[in-house]
């Protein structure tokens, strides 16, 4: 008599898991659009129905495949970035984490900023509290600063964080183009040494708009 197979069920934690693991890399090779739940639920080992029954759409997928993603990413740079003492020293490892993250998960990073630029607001606003929560950490940092002495008073935090993270969107894309600046080591490297250059204490000046221009201009050289 033929001995019985074991079936082995899953819990619902491990089959989570799965299904994000996997839509991630489905949603990686693909792209959203040509993503499908069917695909998905192939690779699993699940029928399309068990899959549906854990998130009810490829949107539910792909925002849970992203918070899963900015989950980690702020868990470990908030750790980080306690670790560490002195503005430059902060700034450059916020902003060397970025770019090794997004070297690391370029092809998920490509997805979540496509995406998150389309028409779906609901995918859109949940991507923007990513980034919120993400950017805190920089805006605490800068606030820091400012309050210690290391940073110009008359100069925008708002502006601070849209030239570190303008910067780093180009380098996403220049890395999804296959044509990166150079690593993410020496990326870091220049741009903190370019905000440090533009708005700390030592260089900015009284004209406070001279500064900015001087940022912008700075900045547009090294991303051009």
């Amino acid at each position: 008599m033929e001995a019985k197979r074991k079936v082995t069920r899953l819990s619902r934690e491990d089959r989570t898991r799965a299904i994000l693991t996997t839509a991630r890399h489905v949603f990686e090779s693909k792209g959203y659009e040509k993503a499908t739940v069917a695909e998905i639920a192939k690779q699993v080992g699940v029928v399309e129905g068990t899959v549906l029954h854990y998130f009810p759409s490829k949107r539910a997928l792909v925002i849970a495949v992203t918070e899963a993603f900015y989950a980690g990413l702020i868990e470990g740079l908030q750790k980080g970035v306690e670790g560490i003492e002195g503005f430059r020293n902060r700034l450059h490892y916020i902003i060397h984490s970025h770019l090794s993250a997004l070297d690391s998960n370029s092809a998920l990073c490509a997805v979540i900023l496509s995406e998150s630029r389309g028409l779906d607001r609901e995918l859109a606003q949940q991507v923007h509290d990513f980034n919120r929560r993400y950017a805190g950490i920089l805006m605490k940092v800068i606030a820091a600063g400012q309050d210690g002495g290391d940073i110009a008073a008359s100069v925008s935090p708002t502006l601070i964080r849209n030239v570190v993270f303008g910067a780093i969107e180009h380098y996403l894309w220049d890395i999804v183009a296959g044509n990166k600046l150079g690593s993410s080591a020496e990326v870091a490297g220049q741009l903190t040494s370019l905000i440090i250059d533009g708005v700390g204490v030592g260089h900015a000046g009284i004209d406070a708009d001279a500064d900015v221009r001087t940022l912008v201009a700075k900045l547009n050289r090294m991303i051009n």
